[in-house]
């Protein structure tokens, strides 16, 4: 019975410790380095120059209208002169401390998000955030990534 216990124990901490790479927080959503998100346009033209387009667009969860601030593989959308939300899918663009860059194989996220990866679908995989109410969603075709998305529930 002791030793039921103790490996009860042992896996129940295993999937706690495995379950923390499968959420981030908002102090790593960056891009090359920076973070953008919430911060004020200006901060994206200062590290990334003028972008290609800017484009107004009505945003119907907050209904309201927004700009998108679009580069070379790069897509800004931006909400009262803050940015809010992201597409990466261009190369050249690393997300987060951990480089996760489109062209990737899938499979370099397995082990920074283990369970994120054991649950993705055929097409796409998710990763929470433990401070916002938003997540990431990372689109992938013949196990190489093809988009990095900041999305809203």
């Amino acid at each position: 019975m002791i030793k039921l216990n103790l490996i009860i124990i042992a896996l129940v901490i295993g999937s706690f410790s495995s379950a923390q790479y499968n959420v981030i927080t908002s102090n790593e959503l960056t891009i090359n380095g920076t973070q953008f998100f919430g911060e004020d346009v200006s901060v994206v033209i200062q590290h990334l120059g003028q972008p290609n387009t800017i484009e107004d667009y009505y945003f119907e969860i907050d209904d309201v209208m927004s700009q998108n601030y679009n580069y070379n593989g790069v897509l800004f959308t931006v909400i009262s002169n803050r940015t809010y939300s992201f597409e990466i899918t261009g190369s050249n663009y690393a997300f987060t401390s951990n480089n996760i860059k489109v062209g990737d194989n899938i499979n370099t996220l397995q082990p920074i998000y283990p369970l994120s990866y054991a649950n993705r679908s055929h097409n796409s995989l998710v990763i929470q955030f433990s401070d916002l109410d938003r997540y990431v969603l990372i689109f992938f075709n013949s196990n190489q990534i093809t988009e990095i998305r900041l999305e809203s529930y």
